[in-house]
């Protein structure tokens, strides 16, 4: 019977905003000097990544009636790193659903390092942490390039490991752990398994608070209206201020930035369907393209915002997600990733694609976390009146980087959890 190998690839993120400092994971995100790339390549990817986060959002919710929350940047991620092993058919199917078609590896690595590099220069008030970490099984060897791109671009850290040493584990969740401000303390579970080759790690710690904070003091009990016509009670927070507003027939919208000044780069906006839409319709509307006209449309209005304290937590498999959106490929034993590991007579494929993400918002601000596992085996509008908007009902939620034009976490609420 051939021997199963498997390379098991994770990307975890932590997310929460607000001021910062120049940390040392702040300088995590600087790349070094030796490597490469255009300021401006960052933008190769941006538009891609959001694209992606739509379409994989969309495919997700075709499914389930729940609240849903994706990262977008976490999964494009941690498959942009596989990406650097991938040839062929298989190569072109992964560029056309990050819809990066046609790039080379080295595009797509020099993009990502840009991308690093940008939002770095946006943590004078916030805390920013990426690391990046390769553990292999000390039998086994990387192709050279493989290895070389991930810790040049990807400031990958390269570690070894043993079947045999029963604290391997700990030790990779030991650097989750302190990557993440001890927010995600598991994410291997022991034992190992006998065939794994390779875990490779992204993580991202992000911290802070609103601009404009929620008084504690006006928060009080509110219903909120389900989609099925029940109605759940949640703690409403209540603000007041000129903030950046935008309405049409379909839904209104807010504008909430983070840290010290009103115009960061960092913000979270919440799109409330009208009562007479509705959730379900509003996801015919819910796209990339959308999204990008939208961004052009709010204008700062004084109002009151009305909105649930509440946490998600949500897990997903992407395998079936990801072929819809064409990538299907990668997921067979014909596909080809021998630009990965040295023993090119081995057949290498996608197993699984899981991620696992964690949203708090709360008076003083956001925290929001993201894990993405990948998993490969082989065989050997103008408002001129004060607004009112009560997140009394379905709404989505977008957390991104204005500046830079690209989403961290997408979702759609529809029964906040105190």
């Amino acid at each position: 019977m051939k021997r199963l190998l498997i390379i098991l690839l994770s990307c975890l993120i932590m997310i929460g905003f607000g001021c910062g400092k120049e940390s040392e994971g702040n300088r995590s995100l600087k790349i070094g000097s030796e490597v490469e790339f255009g300021e401006d390549d960052y933008q190769n990817i941006t538009t891609a990544s959001n694209t992606f986060g739509f379409q994989l959002l969309n495919e997700i919710e075709a499914e389930r009636d729940e609240n849903v929350l994706i990262s977008p940047l976490s999964a494009f991620m941690a498959l942009s790193m596989v990406y650097n092993g991938a040839l062929g058919e298989t190569k072109e199917e992964m560029a056309k659903t990050l819809h990066v078609p046609g790039i080379s590896a080295e595009q797509l690595n020099k993009a990502n390092a840009s991308l690093m590099t940008k939002l770095y220069e946006h943590t004078k008030q916030v805390e920013l942490q990426i690391a990046n970490s390769l553990w292999l099984n000390e039998d086994y060897q990387f192709k050279e390039a493989f290895q070389t791109n991930n810790e040049s671009y990807f400031n990958a850290d390269m570690k070894y490991f043993d079947l045999d040493d029963r604290k391997a584990p700990e030790k990779m969740n030991k650097w989750a752990s302190d990557k993440t401000n001890e927010k995600i303390k598991e994410i291997i579970e022991p034992p190992l398994h006998r065939d794994l080759v390779s875990v490779i790690m992204n993580a991202i710690y992000f911290q802070g608070d609103w601009t404009y904070p929620f008084e504690k003091s006006r928060t009080e009990e509110a219903p909120f209206y389900l989609s099925d016509g029940t109605i759940s009670s949640v703690s409403m927070m209540s603000l007041n201020e000129k903030l950046e507003y935008m309405e049409n027939d379909v839904f209104q919208a807010v504008r909430l930035p983070y840290g010290e000044d009103d115009d960061g780069q960092l913000t979270m906006k919440i799109f409330l369907p009208k009562e007479d839409v509705g959730i379900a319709r509003m996801e015919k509307e819910w796209t990339a393209d959308n999204w990008k006209a939208w961004n052009n449309s709010f204008n700062k209005s004084q109002g009151t915002l009305k909105l649930p304290r509440f946490q998600v937590e949500y897990g997903v498999e992407l395998e079936d997600a990801l072929k819809k959106l064409g990538m299907t490929k990668a997921f067979t034993r014909d596909a080809n990733f021998k630009d990965m590991i040295t023993r090119d007579d081995i057949p290498l494929w996608i197993h699984k694609v899981t991620q696992k993400t964690f949203l708090d918002v709360n008076e003083e601000g956001t925290e929001a976390a993201a894990v993405t596992k990948v998993e490969m085996i082989t065989e050997s509008a103008l408002v001129d009146e004060p607004f009112v908007m009560e997140v009394n009902r379905p709404f989505y939620v977008v957390i991104a980087d204005e500046e830079l034009d690209v989403i961290l976490f997408i979702g759609k609420i529809v029964k906040p959890e105190p």
